[in-house]
């Protein structure tokens, strides 16, 4: 999708360069300190700019390079993005088995896998399954029992649906970059879930965190749908009908989980995003209350569906709901997630880095401007520690979006100047040879000029059919008539009227 540079963009821009700035500095000093002794490692907060830079400049310069001289087919295109979905399921497939493999021969392992949900999903006889206050915990719980009575009570089996689960989101992420920003993003964004270690690590801890980010996945598929079908003029899916069916699928989400309510900024690319055809901001304005109306419509009769087969009032289904938000406290932020895997968190930021230098460079319209006010407003509250399922999974998620779109950027942006650099050099090459070709024909005619003497000029023949010359005859005849006969008047009386008497 195209959205438009306004000055809201340029806002974005500062704050965004500024979370690069901190991520980047903090993943430096880590890296730093971890190959260098300690009293030196504040320097990696300033060398890692430098490498920014540096490896920015290589990659455009080389890439418009290779451009210039080469064009690659959309056949080769769609080969490469499948050979990248091939490695990525196959080999990210293996590589979990293998840990789970190493986790449940290892009996340490075992006890640290196991946990609250993991006790409250097992099938015992004649025990029934303790309902939670938090909806998206409870139908964790219960899809891990069902999984326990097809599979058999188990760490194995436990870990298995985690599997699943990723592999679902692994899915449902290629399909949503792919539509929002094309090939390159997507193969990207599913390179960076299927071998970051901090997600396969996920594995292993039994908790939703892994089952919600397919949930948030489904939700953020279904409004990116509907904002894209406004945006290109569709009356169903972009029309009201698809605002209502967004916003009824996302007030589902957020009686599962509050979080979902983010979804609902998305919208703010009804405002931002290049229609097709031209429209009145009214009409945006109507499709996002519809769609947010439809939300809050949605959860309350969740909640009053809730509290019916509960048998509890309304007000009190309302307040068991917001009951396990109240215990929410903020202990500080969880960067302990970047600082576990400082490599790949620093080529994830540097990446997505690019965008800095690359907003400065575009021209009028963009393919990251909705992304970017994601990352700028949700980073901070998803490193939070807030007592909460956790968010790093969604804060992967976006950040390798802003990755792929960093490195589609630095690399295929710039068509105009390509295409303007090849037909300068094909307009250079021609126009030397012309000009070699016309100066060859200038001196041998000068030089036959100079050899053969001049000459009348020839004129053509007309081929053409012209009338001839008109030539006088003498008018003969072979009979003559005598002077006597050559009387041809008639003589009329006076007075004659011409009647017939």
């Amino acid at each position: 999708m195209t959205y438009r540079k306004t000055w809201f963009s340029y806002v974005l821009w500062v704050a965004y360069a500024g979370l690069c700035v901190m991520l980047l500095s903090y993943t430096g000093y880590h890296i730093y300190a971890g190959y260098v002794a300690l009293p030196l490692a504040r320097l990696g907060a300033l060398i890692i700019f430098p490498v920014l830079v540096c490896v920015y400049l290589a990659l455009r310069l080389i890439s418009q390079a290779i451009r210039k001289r080469h064009s690659v087919s959309l056949y080769a295109r769609a080969m490469l993005e499948a050979a990248v979905v091939s490695i990525s399921f196959v080999f990210g497939l293996l590589y979990r088995l293998r840990v789970l493999l190493y986790t449940t021969v290892d009996s340490a392992s075992i006890e640290s896998v196991t946990g609250d949900y993991y006790e409250r999903a097992l099938i015992r006889a004649g025990e029934q399954i303790e309902p939670m206050a938090h909806g998206l915990s409870q139908l964790y719980v219960t899809c891990l029992s069902a999984v326990f009575s097809f599979l058999g009570n188990g760490v194995t089996s436990a870990m298995l649906f985690q599997i699943i689960l990723q592999m679902a989101a692994m899915v449902l992420a290629f399909r949503i970059v792919k539509k929002a920003a094309r090939r390159l993003p997507a193969c990207v964004v599913l390179l960076s879930l299927a071998f970051s270690d901090t997600f396969v690590a996920k594995i292993a801890v039994i908790d939703p965190e892994c089952f919600y980010l397919v949930l948030y996945l489904l939700g953020l598929l279904v409004i990116l749908g509907f904002i894209k079908g406004y945006l290109l003029g569709k009356p169903v899916l972009g029309g009201l009908p698809g605002a209502v069916f967004a916003g009824v699928f996302i007030g589902v989400l957020i009686y599962l989980e509050l979080w979902s309510v983010t979804l609902l900024f998305f919208l703010v690319g009804l405002f931002t995003g290049k229609r097709e055809r031209e429209d009145r901001i009214s009409g945006r304005i109507l499709h996002t209350f519809m769609t947010v109306a439809s939300c809050a419509g949605s959860f309350l009769v969740v909640i009053g569906v809730d509290a019916a087969l509960s048998g509890v009032s309304f007000e009190r289904s309302i307040q068991v709901w917001a009951y396990p938000y109240s215990l929410i406290r903020w202990n500080g932020f969880l960067f302990d997630t970047v600082k576990g895997d400082s490599l790949f968190w620093a080529l994830l930021v540097l990446f997505a880095a690019f965008l800095v230098f690359e907003f400065l460079r575009g021209d009028r319209e963009q393919n990251y401007t909705l992304w970017m006010f994601v990352c700028v407003l949700f980073t901070p509250v998803l490193m939070m520690d807030l007592d909460r399922i956790g968010y790093g999974s969604i804060l992967l998620f976006f950040w390798s979006m802003m990755a792929g779109l960093g490195l589609k950027n630095c690399i295929l942006a710039g068509q105009a100047e390509v295409m303007r650099a090849k037909i300068q050099e094909i307009n250079a090459s021609v126009g030397e040879d012309a000009i070699q070709e016309v100066k060859a024909a200038t001196e041998m005619a000068e030089k036959n000029a100079a050899e053969q003497p001049m000459e009348k000029p020839r004129y053509i023949e007309n081929p053409l059919p012209v009338p001839k010359k008109h030539v006088k005859r003498e008018m003969d005849y072979d009979h003559e008539v005598p002077e006597s006969a050559m009387h041809f008047d008639i003589e009329i009386e006076v007075g004659d009227d011409f009647e017939l008497n």
